[in-house]
């Protein structure tokens, strides 16, 4: 008999193995190699996990173009929504057995954009770390649609950004806060002490502003576009410190995030409140298919907390 329940469990084992093989190449893009990095084993371990599976239920559950793999088949496609059930309540089960033995250890990886990081959660994390010092926070920093897939592969327990997340159906996206962009010039420029500017005279000036999938630079493009007009970008960068930098040395005029604008540090630029590019949300994502641990979620009360004071 005691046989048998070993026997049963490795069976048990090897067919989560063969599921979680078929999740991580789906969420990863049919990528095998990518899946084989996340799950920390070889490619060829997965195809052959792959391979056991389809022979069992004695059909394909990829679609293959050669020996690449390009889709579901229609039982892949019937099968997908019960192995993310299964995984949820695994890692569902785990969480409440951390929470339930250490719930103040651990780790938190957040994923964000440098905008947040640097602009938005250091008060935040502060409080944090006050709260939850056995905690080890990680931030991590990346592209929003990065962001977005950091978190579905697991490598993130919570991603923060503007772009990309809502448009997930893995992701559970909760409100953060809502902001819109500002113009900076040097304190002594033409433009200074404007209440507002219109699209015309922005354009008539090179801007500097954030890289293509940034902060809103899309809406800013789209914006310019439909007006019929065509800004002279002079420089694109990722951080509004090299904005605000560039802007300083009269490179152009800027266009940040509002929160991104720190008049102490720039003394000699000043800031236009403009809303011609939009209102934007900054969202919090989680996996829609599990729940992350307390102090996860205790993070992100801090976050919506701090903007409802």
């Amino acid at each position: 008999m005691a046989i048998d329940v070993v026997v049963n469990q490795r069976h048990l084992q090897i067919q989560l193995k063969q599921l979680e093989t078929v999740w991580h190449t789906v969420i990863n893009g049919y990528n095998l190699s990518q899946a084989a990095t996340v799950l920390h084993t070889s490619q060829s371990s997965l195809s052959k996990h792959i391979a056991a599976l389809e022979n069992q239920l004695k059909t394909e559950v990829f679609v293959r173009q050669g020996k690449r793999l390009t889709g579901l088949t229609t039982m892949g496609t019937a099968l997908m929504p019960h192995i993310e059930s299964i995984f949820a309540e695994i890692r569902t089960i785990e969480n409440l057995s951390l929470d339930f033995n250490n719930p103040n250890v651990g780790t938190l990886t957040i994923a964000t954009t440098h905008t947040q990081a640097r602009y938005v959660l250091p008060e935040v994390v502060k409080e944090f770390k006050e709260r939850f010092p056995k905690v080890n926070l990680i931030l991590q920093q990346a592209d929003p649609e990065t962001i977005a897939q950091m978190v579905i592969r697991g490598q993130a327990d919570i991603g923060i950004a503007t772009e990309s997340l809502l448009h997930n159906n893995y992701l559970r996206c909760y409100r953060y806060y809502d902001w819109t962009h500002r113009v900076i010039v040097p304190s002594d420029h033409e433009l200074a002490g404007l209440e507002s500017i219109d699209l015309p005279t922005l354009a008539s000036y090179p801007i500097v502003t954030y890289h293509g999938g940034f902060t809103g630079r899309g809406a800013i493009d789209k914006t310019f576009s439909d007006a019929g007009l065509e800004p002279d970008i002079v420089l694109a960068a990722l951080d509004a410190d090299v904005i605000s930098t560039y802007v300083g040395l009269g490179l152009g005029i800027g266009i940040i995030a509002e929160m991104a604008f720190e008049p102490s540090h720039y003394q000699n630029l000043t800031a236009i409140p403009v809303d011609h590019f939009g209102r934007f949300t900054s969202w919090m994502a989680v996996r829609d298919d599990a729940e992350i641990r307390q102090y996860g979620r205790a993070f992100m009360e801090l976050c919506q907390k701090q903007f409802n004071n």
